[in-house]
């Protein structure tokens, strides 16, 4: 089989290639997507991050890429959203789609928990009286334990969570369309039983998806029902949350803080009131990114493209 993937990509990760497409010809293309090894359509096509971005940011690098690999019979992304225009028109013109659901969970669930260790342990407080020199002792920092984490979909990224959750003894709440069994979940709830899930959580984390059915999950009717000492996580897709209601709930202390990796749209519009409220913390979308995110993607295309050779089901198909 001829597969396409970046020069970039198959001199970094070589023997990943080498070892486990014997006997497959490669067609490798550079930064701009000009083919510098190989010849023909490909039949395989592994989109790793740099022709990821490069799609995004160029509709030119975009349509040259799409010609080249249009008709492909399994196509490997290396993101989990396939709400862009270009993940539908992917999808629309290969065979086979997967995209990446999983290859980011680690770092985002790091990063969830980053903010909230940053929350229960004051941690803002205490830097402010370290530039004051300030040596005074704060009796309100807190813990984890027996707290409790209520996560909005419980996919790759979710039960990431859900482990690092009760590594810290907490209890666990999801919510998820279909029934799933984990041991790091106490209770599933159905998305229509979103309220009921979080009024009782100290810790209230977004992982939904941008689709029609998940528009504006969170709104002011849901920030209402939180607890006032509650910490609302988003990283799911901005999409999911009215800001304006988050926003309202934030400035009347309606909850405690939120930290947001997403917003809509992004960038987020500079005169969101979002920007400078003191118990909101924003970050550009960049929670999913970490040193070993390439060799995951690497990974996942390897265990498919085996898959997709002997016929088997294919992880995170379209």
């Amino acid at each position: 089989m001829k597969i396409c993937i970046s020069k970039s990509s198959y001199d970094s990760f070589k023997l990943d290639f080498d070892n486990n497409c014997q006997g497959d010809e490669f067609i490798l293309l550079d930064s701009e997507g000009e083919v510098v090894s190989g010849e023909g359509k490909p039949d395989v096509a592994f989109i790793s991050y740099e022709l990821m971005f490069k799609s995004l940011r160029s509709e030119e690098f975009f349509k040259k890429y799409l010609d080249l690999i249009n008709g492909s019979s399994f196509v490997q992304g290396s993101w989990a959203g396939i709400e862009t225009k270009e993940a539908q028109v992917l999808i629309k013109n290969s065979q086979s789609f997967c995209h990446g659901g999983g290859i980011h969970a680690i770092p985002i669930a790091t990063y969830v928990f980053a903010q909230m260790l940053r929350s229960i342990k004051s941690i803002d407080e205490h830097i402010d009286l370290q530039k004051n020199k300030d040596w005074k002792q704060m009796t309100s920092v807190g813990e984890l334990t027996d707290m409790t984490i209520g996560i909005t979909g419980f996919g790759g990224i979710g039960q990431e969570v859900a482990r690092i959750a009760k590594a810290f003894r907490m209890t666990v709440l999801a919510t998820k369309r279909t029934p799933v069994s984990s041991d790091n979940l106490d209770r599933l709830f159905r998305p229509a039983e979103l309220n009921e899930m979080i009024r009782d959580c100290d810790f209230v984390v977004n992982c939904l998806p941008a689709s029609n059915e998940t528009s504006k999950s969170f709104s002011k009717e849901q920030f209402d029902l939180m607890k006032e000492s509650a910490m609302f996580i988003n990283v799911g897709r901005g999409e999911s949350v009215d800001e304006e209601g988050l926003a309202l709930a934030l400035k009347n202390n309606e909850i405690k803080c939120a930290a947001l990796d997403t917003t809509d749209p992004e960038p987020l519009d500079k005169d969101s009131p979002l920007w400078t409220l003191e118990n909101c913390f924003i970050t550009p979308h960049d929670s999913a990114w970490g040193p070993r995110a390439p060799q995951r993607a690497v990974d996942l295309f390897v265990e498919n493209y085996k898959r997709f050779k002997s016929g088997e089901k294919l992880i995170n198909k379209v």
